[in-house]
């Protein structure tokens, strides 16, 4: 097994595991969700949830394409279907450094009508070898100059520096070729402005992203390691 001791930001084990749900929602909820959808969403990720909106072309990254069905931030293993509180946390709070917007206005039941609405939009939802247990993240340890030592070292054994930089700052060698799976240029997270961390910027959040990857691009689960 790879060692990787990224305790530069944070040094937790991988934890206990919850039950994924699949709650589907109402026919009255989806169609609800739809409507509130339409009015909030579309114009960015289209009126067929395809991120064909007519907005699409002014901003980046480009937005989610629902019907793929794959979805980057997640507390859910790599390749799995985001939970319905993964769902709505972005859509309450947004996305740092995107175009996503955070939407407060929108009251918790529209926004789970929203849920239950995109999940009609890709047959991923109807398979369930798609649905993972998210995982629970323990409080981090204090950091230490030697966690600090042993991270850097797991940076460096790792391949970090590849596409994020020996130094952290998004420029690695192959930072410029970098893709998505819908060939779409990525750009690789500066590591050294907290604002550019898209999932959230604190120990916990970057130890999730490390654990779940990042579904639809060259960003791979650490969980393992």
């Amino acid at each position: 097994m790879r060692r990787l001791a990224l305790s530069l930001v944070f040094a937790l084990p991988l934890a206990g595991m919850v039950s994924a749900q699949s709650d589907m929602g109402t026919q009255q909820q989806i169609d609800i969700g739809r409507v509130v959808y339409d009015k909030y969403c579309s114009q960015c990720h289209g009126y067929d949830g395809d991120g064909q909106g007519y907005a699409t072309s002014r901003v980046l990254p480009v937005p989610r394409d629902f019907t793929a069905g794959k979805y980057k931030f997640r507390t859910t293993p790599s390749g799995m279907l985001p939970t319905d509180a993964d769902l709505i946390k972005v859509i309450k709070d947004g996305l740092p450094y995107t175009s996503m917007p955070g939407w407060p206005q929108i009251s918790d039941n529209d926004i789970q009508n929203i849920v239950y609405y995109l999940k009609t939009l890709s047959p991923a939802w109807q398979n369930p070898d798609a649905y993972g247990d998210p995982i629970t993240i323990p409080e981090p340890p204090p950091m230490t100059p030697e966690s600090i030592e042993r991270g850097a070292q797991g940076y460096i054994d790792q391949g970090c520096g590849a596409c994020h930089g020996v130094l952290g700052r998004g420029d690695g060698l192959a930072a410029k070729t970098l893709k998505d799976e819908w060939d779409n240029p990525l750009r690789p997270v500066d590591m050294t402005k907290r604002w550019t961390f898209r999932a959230g910027p604190t120990r916990k959040d970057i130890y999730r992203t490390f654990s779940t990857g990042v579904n639809g691009t060259p960003m791979p689960s650490y969980g393992e390691t």
